[in-house]
C-alpha cells in the first residue's frame, strides 16, 4: 500500500526577527589555527521540521520520539578514512574549542559514519567525519546554532559567513514540501537474483550444519527508477511520520544522498550510561493474523537468531562497563507491517572506557553479519556477498565529551536523481528455508519502496 502523501507546512517562526537576534548576539570567531572553533547560540522556543529543501551539504539525524531534530549544513572540516578505525583514532584526536555565548551550553558535534567494511561497490568513503558550518540542534524543546570553523582565519569574516548560511538554513526551513504526483517505480537491476539468493541460502545452511558458522547475514540489493527525480527531504519526512520511533538520517554525498530509518541502535552514550539493541528475528505484521507475534516470540528458529546476537552484545561490552543489565526475555518492536525480537541492553561504562571503543566492539554485530566474526566473514566473501552505500555500516554523531548515538544503516536508499539503490539481508541459521528468506528480504524492501513512491 502507498504510503498517504503528506504535506507538512513550513515551519513556523519569523526569519528575520531570529536573524536581527543572532546578529545581536553572535560574536567575531576566533579561529584557532590548531583546530575547530564552535560559538553556540540558544534561539527561543520554535518548531523544527525535518530536512529542509534546496539545500546542499545537508548531514541529519532525527529520533522524532524523542523531540531530538540535528541538521548540519555547510562543511567546517570533511576528512575521510579507509575504515572505521581510523574514523574512530581522528575523532579522538580533534582539538575543539566551544565558545558558549553568555554561558549557554548548545554542545557542538561531528556526524560520522562508515561502511560494512571492505569496498564499497557504490564508491562511499570506508569511513567518513563531518563537522557542519552550521548545526541546528532541537532537542526537549530547546533549540541551538552552532557555527564551526576549521583553522585560522579573519574572525570578522567568519562570523559575516556565519550569518548568511544561517540565512540559507532559514530559508530553506520556510520552504513548504511540493506537491507531487506519485513516484512510479521500475526495478532495474537485482544483486544476487532471487534464484542466487535462495542458493546463498542453501550454501549457507550447509556451512552451518557442518559447523563451519553459526549464523551468516546474506542481503540482496535493489536498483529502482523513478517516474521522477526522487527528493530525498520528501523520503526523509515520510519516513519519519511513519517510524517516528527509528533514527531518521541522511548525508549528502554531493549528487547521491543517503537516506534511512534505522531501528537498530548499535550503540548510545549519555551521561556514562551507555546502550545497545539487539534487534535479530523478523516476522511480517498483519491484522488479519493476530497471532503472529505470539508465533514470533515462540519460533524457536527466530529464538536462536536473537539469542546468539543478545550473547555477543553482553560479552562485547561485558568488558567495558562497570554494571550491565541484560533482559532474560526479549520483546516485540513493530515498526510499519514488520515486528522484529528486541532486547535493550544497557550498562555503566567503566572509567576510561568510551562511546567509540563500544562501537568498535560492536560492529559488526551478528545481526548484520554473523557468527563466529571471522568464519562468517570468510563465508560471506565465498558467497559473492558485498554490502553497497554503508548498508549495514554505521552512521551517528557525537560531541566534545564522547557522547552521542550511533545507528545501523538499515532500511536505507542511496539516491542520485531518478535512481535509488536499496538493500535488505536476513540471518541464517540451520533451520532458514530459502523461500521463507527470499520472502523476508522482500518484506524488508517492501518497506523502503512504499516510503519511495511518495519521495
Amino acid at each position: 500500500m502507498i504510503p498517504a502523501p503528506f504535506s507538512p507546512d513550513p515551519t513556523p517562526f519569523d526569519r528575520h526577527r531570529l536573524l536581527a537576534l543572532l546578529s545581536e548576539r553572535l560574536p567575531a570567531a576566533r579561529p584557532s589555527a590548531d583546530g575547530i572553533t564552535s560559538v553556540s547560540v540558544m534561539l527561543p522556543p520554535m518548531s523544527i521540521s525535518m530536512t529542509p529543501l534546496h539545500l546542499p551539504e545537508i548531514w541529519s539525524w532525527a529520533r522524532p520520539s524523542e523531540d531530538l531534530i540535528l541538521i548540519g549544513s555547510g562543511t567546517a572540516l570533511h576528512r575521510e578514512f579507509a575504515d572505521s578505525a581510523a574514523l574512530a583514532s581522528a575523532v579522538r584526536t580533534l582539538t575543539w574549542h566551544h565558545d558558549r555565548h553568555d554561558g549557554e551550553d548548545g554542545q557542538p558535534l561531528a556526524f560520522l559514519g562508515h561502511g560494512f567494511g571492505g569496498e564499497d561497490p557504490a564508491g562511499l568513503p570506508g569511513g567518513l567525519l563531518r563537522i557542519p558550518r552550521l548545526l541546528l540542534r532541537h532537542q526537549a524543546g530547546r533549540t541551538d546554532l552552532v557555527f564551526s570553523h576549521a583553522g585560522d582565519g579573519d574572525g570578522a569574516v567568519i562570523r559575516r559567513e556565519w550569518l548568511e548560511i544561517a540565512d540559507r538554513l532559514l530559508q530553506a526551513l520556510q520552504t513548504p514540501m511540493p506537491a507531487l504526483s506519485e513516484n512510479r517505480l521500475t526495478r532495474v537491476s537485482e544483486d544476487p537474483s532471487a534464484d542466487s539468493f535462495r542458493r546463498r541460502v542453501e550454501a549457507a545452511a550447509q556451512a552451518i550444519g557442518a559447523g563451519q558458522v553459526e549464523k551468516v547475514v546474506l542481503s540482496r540489493r535493489v536498483v529502482v527508477a523513478g517516474s521522477r527525480p526522487f527528493v530525498p527531504a520528501r523520503l526523509a519526512a515520510a519516513l519519519a511520520e511513519q517510524y517516528p520511533s527509528c533514527a531518521i538520517l541522511t548525508a549528502d554525498f554531493g549528487s547521491r544522498t543517503l537516506v534511512a530509518a534505522s531501528p537498530e541502535r548499535l550503540v548510545a552514550c549519555h551521561d556514562g550510561r551507555i546502550e545497545s539493541y539487539a534487534l535479530a528475528g523478523t516476522a511480517r505484521l498483519d491484522a488479519a493474523d493476530p497471532f503472529l507475534g505470539g508465533r514470533l516470540l515462540c519460533s524457536a528458529k527466530d529464538r536462536l537468531e536473537h539469542r546468539l546476537v543478545v550473547g555477543w552484545i553482553a560479552e562485547a561490552l561485558g568488558g567495558l562497563c562497570e554494571t550491565l543489565d541484560v533482559p532474560a526475555e526479549p520483546r516485540r518492536m513493530t515498526l510499519g507491517k514488520l515486528q522484529h525480537l528486541w532486547t535493550p541492553i544497557a550498562g555503566t561504562l567503566r572509567p576510561g572506557a568510551d562511546m567509540l571503543q563500544a562501537a568498535q566492539r560492536l560492529h559488526p554485530t551478528p545481526a548484520v553479519a554473523g557468527l563466529p566474526l571471522a568464519a562468517a566473514r570468510a563465508v560471506l566473501g565465498a558467497l559473492g556477498e558485498t554490502r553497497s552505500g554503508w548498508y549495514t555500516g554505521a552512521m551517528g554523531w557525537i560531541n566534545r565529551a564522547g557522547e552521542g548515538e550511533l545507528a545501523v544503516v538499515l532500511r536505507c536508499a542511496l539516491l542520485n536523481g531518478y535512481l535509488a539503490e536499496l538493500s535488505a539481508g536476513g540471518g541464517i541459521v540451520a533451520a532458514s528455508k530459502p523461500d521463507a528468506e527470499f520472502a523476508e528480504t522482500e518484506l524488508k524492501l517492501q518497506t523502503m519502496l512504499d516510503a519511495l513512491q511518495v519521495a
